[in-house]
C-alpha cells in the first residue's frame, strides 16, 4: 500500500482562536494582504474579528475584498498585482470557499511569471510562493486544509480545478464562531458540499486507511449535526462540529480526491448560476444509487456509522438505508428533487457531460462512468 499525506503545518482549531491570528501571522510576515469576499465579513461582523488581532500584533494589512462568489482568474490577476505593489510578505484568506480559493492561489502564484489562466490550464508550479493562511468562516468547501483551488476561466466558460503542493496553508485558524452568522440556506448549501466531500472522499478509487477514518468521521458529525445547526444557528456545539466535520472532509479530499457528484456539479453550477452545494444536495441520491453496485459495503458502513442502520443489519439492507437518508436529508434541507427545476434542459446536457468527462473528480469516481452514464444521471434530473 503506497500513498502520500498532506497536511498544513498548523491548525488551529476552535472557539476564540482566532485571537491567536495575529501571532500566527507574525510569525510569516509583518505585511499582510487579507483577501474577503466582498461584503459577507463587513455585514456579519467578522471582519473585526479578523483585523483586531492583527492590529494588536503591529500587522500592516493590506485589504483585497474583491472575491465574488464564484471568482475567475482575473480575479486572481488583480490579487497577484497588489501583492506585489504593496510588497505584501504574508498572504490570509478569510470568507468561504470562494475567497479561500482566490487567496491560495494569489499567495501561490505571487512570485510566478506567466498569467494565472496558463497554471489553470496545466502549466505546472514549479516554485513555492507567499505564505498563506486560512481562516474559514463557513463549514463547507474544507479549502483550508486542501492543496486545491477552483476558479472559472472566463474565456471558456469552465470551472477548474488547480492543485500544487507548494499551497498548503501555512496555518489554518478555524473559529467555529465565525460560522455562527451564516444563515440557514447558506449553512444548508456549505453543509451539504462538505457532506459530500466526505462521501465521495470515502468511497474514492484512491481511498486509505487514512482517509477513510477521516471521511467516515466527518460523515458522522455532518450528519448528526447538520439539522440542528440549519435550524437552531446558535448552537454553538453543532456549529463546532460542521466546521470540524467539514475540515476533515477536506483532509481526505485532499488524498483521496472527490467523484462524480463533483464532476458534474462544477459544469452545472457555472452554466446555471448555481450554488455548489445546492448542486451537489440535488445530485448525491443520484450518484449514491449509481455507485451502490461497487461500493454497497461503505455505504453499509456510513449507515451504521451515522445510526441509520443497526450493527447486524445486511450490507445491502444498510446501504439502502443510507440512500435513503441522503433523499431525505437533501429533502428536510429543502433542495430540489432534480435539477430540471433549477433550468437543466436536454439540449445542454451533452455539452455538460463532456465537460464532466475531463475531470479529475470522475476519475476517482468508485465506478467508471461512462458518456452514456453521464447522460442517463442528468436526463433522470429533467
Amino acid at each position: 500500500m503506497l500513498f502520500d499525506i498532506l497536511t498544513p503545518a498548523r491548525v488551529l482549531f476552535g472557539p476564540g482562536s482566532t485571537y491567536r491570528l495575529g501571532e500566527e501571522t507574525a510569525a510569516l510576515g509583518r505585511k499582510a494582504l487579507l483577501v474577503t469576499g466582498r461584503e459577507s465579513l463587513k455585514k456579519t461582523g467578522n471582519i473585526e474579528r479578523v483585523t483586531q488581532p492583527l492590529a494588536v500584533s503591529g500587522i500592516e494589512v493590506i485589504s483585497f475584498a474583491e472575491v465574488p462568489p464564484e471568482p475567475a482568474v482575473d480575479v486572481v490577476e488583480a490579487g497577484r498585482r497588489r501583492v506585489r505593489d504593496e510588497g505584501c510578505t504574508v498572504v490570509i484568506g478569510a470568507g468561504g470557499g470562494s475567497a479561500l480559493d482566490a487567496a491560495k492561489m494569489i499567495a501561490g502564484l505571487a512570485h510566478t511569471d506567466g498569467p494565472a489562466r496558463d497554471y489553470l490550464n496545466g502549466r505546472e508550479v514549479s516554485a513555492p510562493g507567499l505564505p498563506f493562511i486560512a481562516v474559514p468562516t463557513t463549514a463547507g468547501s474544507g479549502s483550508e486544509l486542501t492543496r486545491t483551488a477552483v476558479l472559472v476561466d472566463p474565456e471558456t466558460g469552465r470551472k477548474q480545478s488547480v492543485r500544487s503542493d507548494y499551497w498548503m496553508a501555512r496555518t489554518v485558524v478555524a473559529d467555529p464562531i465565525l460560522t455562527m452568522s451564516m444563515p440557514r440556506s447558506l449553512t444548508a448549501q456549505t453543509g451539504m458540499d462538505a457532506f459530500t466531500h466526505a462521501v465521495e472522499a470515502y468511497t474514492s478509487r484512491w481511498a486509505t486507511p487514512y482517509t477513510n477514518a477521516l471521511s467516515r468521521e466527518a460523515v458522522r458529525l455532518i450528519a448528526q449535526n447538520f439539522y440542528t445547526a440549519c435550524h437552531h444557528p446558535g448552537r454553538r456545539d453543532a456549529r463546532e462540529s460542521m466546521l470540524l466535520g467539514s475540515g476533515l472532509a477536506g483532509m481526505a479530499l485532499n488524498t483521496a480526491r472527490a467523484g462524480a457528484v463533483h464532476a458534474l456539479a462544477h459544469p452545472v453550477g457555472v452554466r446555471y448560476g448555481l450554488g455548489h452545494g445546492v448542486v451537489c444536495g440535488v445530485l448525491l441520491p443520484y450518484v449514491v444509487e449509481f455507485n451502490m453496485a461497487v461500493v454497497e459495503d461503505k455505504y453499509a458502513q456510513l449507515a451504521r456509522t451515522i445510526g441509520v442502520a443497526q450493527a447486524d443489519a445486511s450490507d445491502s439492507e444498510a446501504a439502502g438505508r443510507f440512500h435513503h437518508f441522503v433523499v431525505r436529508l437533501a429533502a428536510r434541507l429543502e433542495f430540489p428533487e432534480k435539477l430540471g427545476s433549477l433550468g437543466l434542459t436536454r439540449e445542454d446536457i451533452p455539452e455538460l457531460v463532456e465537460a464532466a468527462l475531463g475531470s479529475a473528480s470522475l476519475a476517482a469516481n468508485p465506478r467508471k462512468a461512462t458518456h452514456a452514464d453521464l447522460t442517463a444521471i442528468l436526463e433522470r434530473n429533467l
